[in-house]
């Protein structure tokens, strides 16, 4: 009798790609891979999808996605250096156009607000939704289960559905020391 079918599908599985330090775990989806660019020593985790679609999807050097993110590159997304993306997060660059009623949303186009950015040193917590258009700046906290609606000031710490600031790191710091 042979394996049963989890323990035989394991075996059949190629090492991480490792090329120019990137890190891309075998069972991770990459579509359209000419259009993903993967800086200095990136990791992507276990069965995260990136789709790109007409723009590129770039994430800079030494930034992690984990296990279980997708990312629809739709209108492009951007993710700097050193951000680390917990398992379980949306990230999606595009929406349907739900304004029209003439055709079904699925066959109606596409309404978008421009690409995400996120920039260098950002922590995204686990189960976040990042939605079309927001740009969310460098040393910013999300928080766990939270949906990034709108645009994030740099060293905010939001959370929430939707995100709203909790805090600012700076802010704090300097009340720490101040």
């Amino acid at each position: 009798m042979g394996l049963p079918f989890a323990q035989h599908a394991h075996r059949r599985l190629r090492p991480c790609e490792k090329q120019g330090g990137v890190s891309i775990h075998p069972t991770a989806i990459l579509q359209r891979r000419e259009m993903i660019h993967l800086g200095r020593r990136a990791q992507v985790g276990e069965y995260a999808i990136i789709r790109a679609h007409d723009r590129q999807v770039e994430i800079g050097a030494f930034s992690q996605v984990g296990p279980f993110t997708v990312i629809l590159g739709g209108m492009g997304v951007t993710i700097g250096d050193n951000v680390m993306i917990a398992p379980h997060v949306v990230i999606a660059a595009g929406n349907h156009d739900y304004v029209q009623t003439e055709k079904p949303m699925r066959f109606a186009g596409n309404l978008s607000k421009g690409p995400i950015v996120i920039e260098n040193n950002v922590w995204i917590g686990a189960n976040v939704t990042i939605t079309d258009g927001v740009r969310i700046g460098r040393d910013a906290v999300i928080g766990a289960n939270s949906v990034v609606t709108r645009d994030v000031k740099p060293f905010d710490v939001v959370g929430g559905v939707a995100a709203r600031v909790l805090f600012n790191r700076r802010q704090l710091q300097l009340q720490r020391t101040g």
